[in-house]
């Protein structure tokens, strides 16, 4: 079936983009090891959980959840990435527009000589030699939206998907878009000093909560040997001997993880518009 052979197309080319937007691997064989590793997890996660506490729908939703994990590490990656990636807007958009008006407003050629001049191991430098063979290769206005597409992509903001707008309407028309490059770098200095409050203010919130959790889990152990009359003992044999307590402690470390990872994400915003 046509349709299906294109959404597993859309699903493996989504796949190796974020392995090689967040790891750096490149080649069709990642997509094939990111597979077997989710399916891994989940077989084996599956298996221990039924071997221990028999066929259970919440266990059977934690290995899948399990299985799930490469995928939402390469999420959470690629988030990060990207918000690194967005500080280096003004050094992007500031080398950029001085080599596009020293190369008489050749794009190409500005692009070529940018990636020579910005720091190595940096976004911008991969996204831009990405980009750079793309555009020496395309042979008509699609393939050269979808390569200006795939370098808007790496960076996931609205100041790259202007930047891309006027790379594209430069390559494909000869526009000089000297201006628009100015405009977009003038905004971005505009907004820096909110941006850095912002920084400061959910940096401060994500200290918190990551305090908090580990203090509720120890003031729950105090409450029951305190107020219920437990000994520390009962407690950590309901906590890790009955069916109940499992669920409950799996329950919370995973949906820990994954809050302290959406946390570390949110607690620094994209610089951004």
């Amino acid at each position: 079936d046509s349709s299906t052979e294109t959404d597993g197309s859309k699903l493996s080319t989504h796949i190796r983009f974020l392995i090689e937007v967040a790891t750096g691997k490149k080649g069709k064989e990642s997509v094939f090891y990111f597979i077997f590793l989710s399916v891994l997890l989940f077989s084996l996660s599956a298996a221990v959980f039924i071997g221990l506490f028999g066929v259970s729908v919440f266990f059977i939703l934690i290995s899948i959840l399990i299985g799930i994990l490469p995928y939402i590490y390469l999420r959470f990656k690629l988030k990060s990435v990207q918000l690194e990636g967005s500080y280096e807007a003004e050094n992007l958009l500031g080398e950029l527009t001085s080599m596009y008006k020293i190369s008489d407003f050749n794009m190409i050629s500005a692009i070529d000589k940018t990636i020579e001049n910005i720091k190595e191991g940096s976004l911008s430098k991969k996204a831009l030699f990405i980009l750079s063979l793309k555009i020496k290769e395309y042979r008509g206005k699609e393939e050269l939206q979808s390569a200006v597409d795939y370098f808007v992509s790496m960076f996931g903001t609205e100041w790259a998907e202007l930047l891309g707008m006027s790379i594209f309407e430069s390559i494909a028309s000869g526009t000089n878009v000297s201006v628009s490059l100015d405009n977009i770098l003038s905004n971005l200095k505009q907004i820096k000093s909110s941006i850095e409050k912002d920084k400061r203010a959910n940096y401060e919130a994500y200290t918190m909560v990551k305090f908090i959790v580990p203090v509720v889990y120890i003031l729950s152990v105090f409450t029951c040997v305190k107020y219920f009359g437990f000994t520390l003992a009962r407690f950590f044999y309901y906590q890790f001997n009955t069916a109940l307590g499992i669920k409950f402690f799996t329950a919370t470390i995973v949906l820990s993880l994954v809050g302290f990872w959406a946390m570390h994400i949110l607690s620094r915003p994209k610089f951004d518009f």
